[in-house]
């Protein structure tokens, strides 16, 4: 006998309008729904039962709206991004509300595919000031963008599965109908990286070489071949919100940076020299790429599987990779995309032979973050535009700032 899960909305279409109006499509050029999908979700939460993927992005969505100084004060606005984000990734990642197997909060963000960052900066606005602005606007659409790839863009095969089965009317759907197993969104986006990898990999080898020519020339076709591919990832990877996830594990798990069948202490100098070039010209076409390259190294350390870390030829060289891009001159210019504090945190997280390695070398860097992606912009958690910003709010009330303040002396009252 089927089981049947109720649903607050009464038929799929219902749902499927409110993805429409949070999700428009690019050439549409009609009202803003955005607020009428809200109030739609905050009377289905009324109702009972909710997906917390819908909750979570309606909240955000009405971060955003929200998000006008000439109404709102930048600290009320902070706090909104801070409260809807903190909701979103607690109620994906905090253990305590499912049954079963009690896991840390970044080993389920690895086994949703939530970029363990957004766990990080939750914990930052949880426990230690409010991130910047400029942070919690960034971490807001990158949310949307991933609640797209994770939820959102499968309610069509939802759609599909349910009509194929038989679902009754009224809003309620078999509990077959799940989509575990039966269609992977992300499967396309790596059959077609894997083609562009296999191209570069040709390149690389001087397959595509001719031998006859003169080394400068052939150089330089080699470099033309490698930018074409790269603009080609480049492409695919802001099509999708999974891209730079899918890339940054089909580099490491399928062979491509850690060469399959190495042993512990094989070099890999050679790999690195040949791969750099192609993985910088990508990094600076996408900076997100780097950023989630960084942190599938950092998890691929961190949750090994195997029994004893310091013996495993694979974590060898995920870990020389990873210590490449936070030490070598060539990446010098692109490592402000990479947040330190989430490399540290996860390595205090799970601490093994290779996050402790990490952990220290991490501790001896000295890297300028990026505005966008660091959450430690200023000792108060602000960026300079976010106090210019609260500067130019106060003057509009008569206010002004100080040249010099002395903080021993009282304030004169009338």
């Amino acid at each position: 006998m089927a089981k049947f899960i109720f649903t607050p909305w009464k038929h799929h279409s219902d749902l499927l309008a409110v993805r429409s109006q949070f999700y428009p499509d690019p050439d549409y050029d009609g009202p803003d729904m955005r607020a009428q999908a809200c109030n739609t979700v905050g009377a289905w939460k009324l109702r009972g039962t909710l997906p917390h993927p819908v909750e979570a992005t309606a909240l955000l969505t009405d971060a955003i709206l929200h998000d006008d100084a000439r109404e709102n004060s930048v600290f009320s606005i902070r706090a909104t991004y801070a409260a809807a984000f903190c909701r979103f990734v607690t109620g994906l990642v905090d253990s305590k509300l499912y049954a079963g197997q009690r896991k840390t909060m970044f080993g389920r963000a690895l086994e949703l595919g939530l970029p363990a960052s957004f766990v990080e900066l939750r914990h930052e606005a949880t426990h230690r000031e409010l991130p910047s602005l400029t942070v919690l606007r960034n971490s807001t659409q990158r949310s949307l963008e991933w609640l797209w790839g994770f939820y959102w863009g499968r309610v069509d095969v939802v759609s599909v599965v349910v009509s194929e089965t038989g679902a009754a009317a009224g809003g309620v759907f078999p509990s077959g109908s799940s989509l575990e197993g039966e269609y992977d969104v992300n499967e396309a986006l790596r059959r077609s990286l894997k083609g562009i990898l296999e191209q570069a990999t040709a390149v690389i080898e001087g397959g595509e070489t001719d031998g006859a020519e003169p080394p400068r020339k052939r150089r330089k076709g080699v470099q033309t071949r490698l930018s074409g591919a790269a603009e080609q990832v480049v492409s695919v990877l802001k099509g999708g919100t999974e891209g730079s996830r899918v890339f940054a594990e089909v580099l490491l798990r399928d062979g491509v940076l850690v060469p399959r069948g190495r042993k512990l202490g094989d070099s890999i100098k050679e790999t690195i020299i040949n791969w750099d070039p192609l993985l910088i010209m990508i990094a600076e076409g996408h900076s997100a790429f780097l950023t989630t390259l960084t942190e599938t190294m950092v998890e691929e350390l961190a949750f090994t599987r195997s029994s004893d870390p310091k013996k495993d030829a694979y974590c060898e060289g995920v870990y020389t990779w990873l210590d490449h891009v936070l030490r070598s001159t060539q990446w010098e210019s692109l490592r402000r995309t990479i947040s330190t504090s989430y490399v540290v945190a996860v390595c205090e997280e799970s601490s093994n032979y290779w996050t402790s390695l990490l952990k220290k070398s991490v501790g001896s860097l000295k890297i300028t973050p990026s505005p966008e992606n660091s959450t430690r912009q200023s000792s108060a958690g602000e960026s300079t535009s976010d106090i210019d910003e609260d500067l130019k709010m106060l003057s509009k009330h008569g206010w002004g700032a100080a040249d010099t303040w002395d903080t021993r002396q009282p304030i004169e009252t009338a």
